[in-house]
Parts: structure tokens; sequence; C-alpha cells
């Protein structure tokens, strides 16, 4: 009897897709796949990367600030040279000790009630953390009459020098300083607040250009990045511009890539995996754990795909005309800014090998059935994680259930009047934030919220002006499609 097929369907049924990260617990080097596309995000060079959620913005800063991680990390991406750099944690919206990052309460300590400008903050947090690795001549303590904010603020000279000539030592070395800032959503409790703070980092950052050793880096959400209130200063754009900032997204090659990632590195799975590899490609997965996955299996979509055929089956039913496995799934998953979460990838697999209807007696790990079953699974956990940024999007969502879509956009503007949701957000966001597009002028706020729907990629715009919402969010907000997957009830 092949207990193959029972084994991998165990190790898919066991996958668990990672939580969201905070910048300060690394994840298992198990865990880590390098995508050819994410090397720009973590490349010193390159200042901002933009992100949605769950595409990776704290796993990577958790990655490149812990030594074993980036280690592990350097070796994929040697242009970067990882390995010569020491990384410290500007910011991540949580606590992170004596000497550490500062949270939000201690910015609204500096900034609010001692009076300091958000970017001396900058500064000196930018300075304490280089004094981790070179030893400055500056106050240890952040806050207080005699702290790093009091004596920046005290001789902007005396400060800009400082930082010059750590410059300076930290290049005599051979190494570079990363300074990273991420969560920026969390610096404070309003967007006129994170806005204020957000705004003078960016304007710190844009200042240190001329650095050569000390590199901030900053991760930040799409909504932030494209927020109309950010770009108010002088060459702002040399930072978010689409030239210059970094888009972290998941092609169809890497979420595959991952999955096999997880899969050679099962101790239970990887001799069936290999051999199953090896049968379908002709490719030896080798010392993984050294050499990472061989570049055939994440670069050569024909070898990806044969793979998977192997475990899932050719096609999302009896014949081609129903769609090919490799390319739906991805499809499927795609927002309306045609991303793909890897949360929602690996979801969608582990509950297609926890099907009831799988047959035992089936070659396949996975079957079709499973996969659509899957995607209803993935969009729940997806929509329930966009609810933690956005805790407003159930109110807006909620009251779209049972409409068909594409449809045109005042049957959506129809449904939130009836429902009067402007003013039941508005109740709301005294416990929350609000959308970003409510805190910029000049439109109406029903406009407002279909572009902000638009703009985290939860609804589309269609060429014909219709709105559609994909499937990852259409099945849990329980909208309708002909032919779609079919929502829970």
């Amino acid at each position: 009897m092949n207990d193959a097929p029972r084994i991998l369907r165990a190790a898919l049924a066991g996958l668990t897709p990672a939580p969201s990260h905070d910048a300060t617990r690394p994840p298992e080097l198990t865990q880590i796949y390098t995508p050819a596309g994410h090397e720009a995000a973590l490349d010193p060079e390159r200042v901002m990367v933009i992100g949605g959620r769950g595409t990776g913005k704290s796993f990577w800063s958790a990655s490149l600030l812990d030594e074993r991680t980036r280690a592990f990390v350097a070796r994929s991406y040697p242009r970067l040279r990882l390995d010569r750099c020491d990384v410290s944690l500007g910011f991540a919206g949580v606590d992170t000790g004596s000497g550490g990052a500062p949270n939000s309460e201690i910015l609204d300590e500096l900034i609010l009630r001692d009076g300091y400008a958000p970017i001396k903050v900058w500064r000196a947090v930018i300075l304490r953390g280089l004094s981790r690795f070179i030893e400055l001549d500056i106050p240890a303590s952040l806050g207080g009459r005699d702290g790093l904010v009091a004596w920046v603020d005290a001789d902007a000279e005396r400060a800009q020098e400082m930082t010059r000539r750590a410059d300076e030592a930290i290049l005599s070395q051979g190494r570079q300083v990363l300074v990273i800032f991420d969560a920026l959503d969390r610096l404070g409790d309003n967007w006129e607040v994170i806005r204020e703070r957000t705004k003078a980092l960016l304007q710190t950052a844009l200042a240190m250009q001329t650095y050569r050793a000390i590199k901030p880096k900053i991760f930040m959400r799409i909504d932030q990045a494209e927020d109309r209130g950010l770009v108010v200063f002088p060459d702002a754009s040399k930072l978010l511009s689409k030239g210059a900032r970094v888009d972290l997204n998941w092609e169809c090659r890497d979420l595959y890539g991952l999955l096999f990632t997880l899969l050679a590195n099962d101790p239970d799975a990887q001799l069936p995996f290999a051999n199953l590899v090896q049968r379908t490609t002709g490719v030896d997965l080798g010392d993984i754990d050294r050499m990472g996955l061989p570049a055939p299996l994440k670069d050569q979509e024909s070898k990806q795909e044969a793979i998977f055929i192997a475990l899932a089956g050719h096609y999302m039913g009896s014949s081609r005309t129903k769609g090919r496995t490799y390319t739906w799934l991805y499809k499927h998953l795609a927002d309306g800014l045609g991303r793909v979460s890897p949360r929602s990838f690996l979801e969608v697999l582990r509950s297609a090998a926890n099907y009831r209807g799988m047959p035992a007696d089936s070659p396949l790990v996975i079957n079709h059935k499973g996969i659509q079953a899957g995607i209803q699974a993935a969009s729940d956990l997806r929509l329930q994680h966009l609810q933690e940024d956005y805790r407003w999007i159930e109110t807006i969502l909620e009251p779209l259930a049972d409409l068909r879509v594409p449809c045109p956009e005042d049957d959506i503007r129809t449904r939130w009047r009836e429902a009067e949701t402007v003013p039941a957000l508005s109740e709301s966001s005294k416990s929350y934030l609000e959308p970003i597009e409510f805190s910029e002028s000049g439109e109406d706020r029903l406009t407002a919220l279909l572009r902000a729907l638009i703009r985290i990629g939860v609804a589309e715009r269609r060429a014909d002006g219709r709105i559609n919402v994909p499937d990852i969010y259409r099945v849990a907000a329980k909208l309708l499609r002909r032919g779609g997957v079919r929502p829970n009830r």
C-alpha cells in the first residue's frame, strides 16, 4: 500500500498559516522562504517597503532584526551583504523593554506632553539605535529633561555631527546599520496624529539618504503609503513614488515555492515529497537545510505545476474547461489589486487536506472539491485578519450581503444609505481608527468608503465602471456572483 498520499495529506492538514507577526518575534528557519522578487524589499538601499495585510512586512522586519534568521536570509540574497549588517528597531508598535524602541505611549509623552517636534524624536531614536553597535557620547534615556530627545532638540548641529561621525565609524568597519520602522498605523490614536508622525519619519529618512552606513528602513501599509496628506513635503516622491518604493507581492510561483519548502522541511513528509518531486520533475531536493529549495522548483512554473498535479490533479473538475488547479487556486485567492496572501494560500491547502469528501483510496493528496471548500475557509480567515487592521470593514460589508457582483456603484451606495452605514462608522470610530479616506478632504463619505475598499483591494472597479468584490472577500461577506464559489450560510 502506498502511504505517500496519506503522509503528504497529513502534512498539508497540519499546515499552520502564520499568525500576524510583529517585528520582535523572528520566524523559525523552516518557515522562511526567500522569493527572488523579495530581494529588493530587504535591500538596505531601499527605504520604503509597502505591503497589504499578510504579505510579509512584519515577517521580514523580524527576520532582519534577528541575527540567526538574518544570516539564513543572507545566503539567499548574497548581493545585499546582509551578513555585514547590524539591525536595530526604531518602532514596531509594541513594548520592547528598557532601552528599546518607543511605543505610542512614549511618543505621546515626548511629543504631546513635553512638546518636542516628531522629527527630533526620530533623530533621537535613530541615534539610540546606532548606540547598540558603536560607542556614542549621548544620553542613555530617551525622555526626560536630560534625555536624548532633549539633547537632540537643544543642538541640531551637534546631533547631526554625532550621526555623521557614527556613519563614518560604521563605514570604516565595513558594516551597515539598519534601523527598522514597522506597524506605523500604531503611531497614534487617530489619523491626524499618525500622519504627522509618519511624515516626520519620512522627512528624517529622506534627510539621511546621504549617509552611507546608516540606513532607515520603513515598512508601511498600502493605505498609509497612498494617503494624500502624507506627501505634502518637498521630495516626498523620492521615497513613495512607484519607482522608489518596493511593493511587497507574492507571485504564483512564489507561493508554490513556499508550499514546497514547507513540505520539504516537514520531518514526516520530507522523504515521500522528495520522491514525488524526483518522479515528476527529475529534480533532486538535495540538502534543503543548507541550500534551500532548488532553483527549478522556485523559478520554473512547468515543474511546479507537475508537482501540484501529482498532489491535486490536473483540473478543477472533469475537464480543462473547469480550469487548471495550479492557476485556478491563485486566481481565486487574488484581491482587487491582484495580490495573494501566503496565509490564504496555505489555509486553502490545509482545509482541502481536511476535506471529508476525499475518497480514502484516492492516489491524490487533495482534490478540486477540497480546494473549493478551502476557498470558503480562506475567505473567512482573510476577512478575519483584515478586521484586525481595519475594524470598520464588517460595518461596511454587512449591508452588502446577498448583493450580486459585479454591480453598478449606485447599488452599493443605496445599501449603505439604507443601513445608515456612515453614521454607524462615525459612532464606532470613537473606539478605533476610521477609514483613512475620512481624514482626507474633497469628497462625500460614501465615495470615500468605496475608495477605501478599492484602495485596500477588497473591491475593484471594472472597465465598464461596475464594482466587483473578488472571491477572497466576497465569499465570507456573503455576496453573490454567477458561477462563483458559493458563500457559507
